[in-house]
């Protein structure tokens, strides 16, 4: 509850900072921010013990399946077993598992350095039926039987492949699968083709698998593997840590494409070139939706390059990537540090890979794959723009 507190807080004072036509820092004054992010983060550890403690007590120390989100306003009334429950989920997990893979391809020296997070706080033996946290009741945490199910090493417990193949699910289909391939017998002016490439193009940016990474056993094997009722605690701070990133992405990247845009309109309008502008807010809602366009349609390409394509990624680690590079953007903004967005969150994951303590924990491949495009876009956006400027200085001879 402390990290939601501390999360809130921080995502307040950046939000003060980045509002457009806000007060700054120094006319609000310090005890007016204190007071304001204190009170933020003090009020969200208030609501968190009203509301979230009995809600996660109910869903993942009882393991109650039925316990949604939208039970979390029920609050202390989530400890009385006879308190009916509105819209029950389905379904016969508590929670999702966070390490699920389509399929693991690896060998079996890989799978022998896979770690598991041993907690004595957690129940030790998890059945042959799922135990409603998502985790296959087949995993024992320290027996290590002449089933291979696991060996003790200094407090870790090494699976082998029987134990990995438990988080094994099937794969998801692509939208060409889902979408296309069915319809592809049909004549060209039929309804449901028709209908399906809309679908197609509409949606196949935000389905595709972007999680599942089956060509890099190899490399998720060696990550940690935590209790998934822990990293699920972990999805709630992560959406203020994402509202964070984009708060960042926005005061950093949009703003160096929407800077020259306002540049450009404002010697428009006025006839003159000034050395500030105030932005139009229209402005900032077109480059808004844009921002938002470009993500739905090719945002997964991305995804994929930064998160598990690099390391294992889950909740708590990927709240402590997500917390970590928006800090450094938002203060790199504030001191007006030209830093790319892109190139702190990839520094995030390889630091948050490297903390499981084994360097091959992290895909070096895709790591050299990035930095090598950063080396190659800088003298390929010169020539481009340097080319452009050419033909337009000497337009129409060029």
């Amino acid at each position: 509850m402390r990290y939601l507190g501390f999360t809130a807080g921080v995502l307040a004072l950046f939000i003060m900072d980045e509002l457009p036509n806000g007060e700054s820092f120094e006319e609000m004054g310090a005890g007016k921010v204190a007071g304001i992010i204190l009170g933020v983060a003090f009020g969200v550890v208030a609501f968190s013990y009203v509301f979230f403690i009995p809600y996660f007590h109910r869903r993942l120390v009882k393991n109650d399946a039925r316990i949604r989100v939208w039970h979390i306003p029920l609050g202390p009334l989530l400890y009385r077993d006879s308190t009916p429950i509105y819209f029950p989920g389905k379904g016969d997990r508590a929670v999702k598992d966070y390490y699920a893979k389509s399929s693991i391809e690896t060998n079996t020296g890989d799978i022998e350095k896979t770690h598991m997070k041993d907690d004595l706080d957690q129940p030790k033996n998890l059945g042959a039926e799922n135990n409603g946290e998502g985790i296959s009741t087949a995993i024992k945490a320290d027996d290590g039987d002449s089933n291979g199910t696991s060996e003790r090493k200094g407090g870790l417990s090494i699976p082998n492949q029987n134990r990995l193949s438990e988080h094994i699910i099937p794969a998801k289909p692509e939208p060409e699968e889902r979408w296309l391939e069915p319809v592809r017998h049909l004549p060209i002016y039929s309804p449901k083709k028709l209908a399906n490439w809309a679908k197609f193009a509409l949606f196949q940016g935000v389905s595709r698998d972007v999680v599942t990474q089956k060509n890099l056993g190899a490399v998720h094997a060696r990550a940690i593997v935590y209790d998934n009722r822990t990293e699920h605690l972990w999805t709630y701070a992560q959406v203020a840590s994402a509202m964070m990133m984009s708060i960042a992405h926005g005061s950093n990247d949009v703003a160096n494409a929407v800077g020259p845009w306002v540049a450009s309109y404002n010697t428009y309008t006025s006839g003159e070139v000034t050395s500030k502008a105030d932005t139009p807010i229209w402005i900032l809602v077109v480059a808004g939706l844009l921002l938002g366009m470009g993500f739905w349609i090719y945002g997964y390409h991305v995804m994929r390059s930064l998160g598990n394509k690099i390391t294992q990624v889950s909740p708590t680690r990927g709240f402590s990537m997500e917390l970590g590079a928006a800090i450094t953007v938002l203060l790199a903004s504030r001191l007006a540090l030209p830093v790319s967005t892109t190139q702190c969150l990839t520094g995030a994951t390889i630091g948050v890979a490297l903390c499981n303590f084994d360097v091959r924990a992290v895909n070096w491949k895709q790591v050299a794959f990035i930095f090598s495009s950063w080396v190659i876009t800088l003298p390929c956006a010169g020539l481009i723009s340097g080319l452009v400027m050419a033909m337009a200085l000497n337009t129409p001879h060029f």
